[in-house]
């Protein structure tokens, strides 16, 4: 997925779900301290919410940032809500 597509389907407001390295990520929305976030996580663990889809992009679970994760994965291993 590109990058113009991801930061496109964030202010959609569309939910993504993706698996990459057999590990499952979400890509969700919320509120934190009354302000909307961004809320990214390996599924069931701990978030990490940024409020721009900049920020999101540059996030990086095992030394890769979700902006590589999404550019390496095939369409059928994302889904989205």
């Amino acid at each position: 997925m590109s990058k113009e597509k991801l930061i496109q389907l964030i202010k959609d407001g569309r939910e993504i779900e993706y698996i990459y390295n057999n590990k499952k990520y979400s890509i969700t929305y919320g509120e934190l301290n009354g302000k909307e976030v961004l809320s990214f996580c390996e599924y069931n663990k701990e978030t990490t919410e940024v409020t721009t889809p900049e920020e999101l992009l540059n996030i990086k679970k095992y030394g890769v940032s979700v902006e590589e994760m999404l550019a390496s994965i095939q369409e059928d291993n994302i889904w989205i809500f």
